[in-house]
């Protein structure tokens, strides 16, 4: 996949990236919420049981008719969904507990171009860091998604040593010598050669942040 290295924004300062939906906003249980009122929840299953059985929301195997699609594909690029997305509890308070050990330097989000206002007033009325956002350009498709944000990764390795991210599916993008962390959140174990550490919540993201930045300046 190309990417369009010139269109990023420039990153003066070595740090770590954030990844943000379902690592700083509960985007997917959200989903989900939204989807049971609307379509149905057959199998009786609560938000977190669907969150375990499926990987997201477009798995679901009754939640495929048009009408169902179609509400999804408006959504996905509606701003004010964004702006109400529930957060990730304390996930801001580390957040910014982390950037007193290693300069954050960017949210790099799956999240297409369009929504990017709704995702900076989301940030801002949270209080996380006014950090540049690098989202998905609109003519790479959903799920390319994480191919893309590896070729981001890859070449933003110089300045971006690392991300705190809830995808393990990122790994399988990355080159074999990538040097960065990846910070797994919301994961107990990874299978992976890269140096991906699976974080069960946030505190544990702080304390693994901590110990591998440690004097870094």
């Amino acid at each position: 996949m190309d990417v369009e290295i010139n269109s990023l924004p420039e990153i003066k300062k070595e740090g770590l990236a954030l990844d943000i939906d379902d690592t700083l906003s509960w985007t997917f249980g959200h989903w989900i919420g939204q989807m049971q009122k609307l379509f149905g929840n057959p199998e009786n299953l609560s938000v977190e049981e669907i969150m375990l059985k499926y990987n997201r929301a477009q798995d679901v195997p009754y939640w495929q008719s048009k009408e169902v699609k179609a509400w999804r594909k408006t959504n996905i690029i509606s701003n004010d969904l964004q702006t109400n997305l529930p957060l990730i509890k304390n996930s801001n308070i580390f957040v910014n507990k982390i950037s007193n050990i290693v300069p954050l330097v960017a949210y790099i989000t799956t999240r297409p171009e369009s929504v990017i206002e709704g995702t900076k007033t989301w940030l801002r009325t949270n209080d996380f860091p006014n950090l540049p956002i690098i989202c998905r350009p609109d003519g790479i498709p959903h799920e390319n998604g994480s191919e893309w944000k590896a070729k981001i990764l890859e070449n933003l390795e110089q300045s971006v040593k690392g991300i705190v991210d809830d995808n393990p599916n990122l790994l399988n993008f990355l080159p074999s010598d990538y040097k960065g962390i990846i910070f797994l959140y919301n994961r107990h174990s990874v299978n992976s050669d890269l140096n991906a550490i699976p974080c069960k919540d946030w505190e544990t993201v702080y304390e693994e942040v901590k110990s591998a930045f440690n004097g870094f300046s």
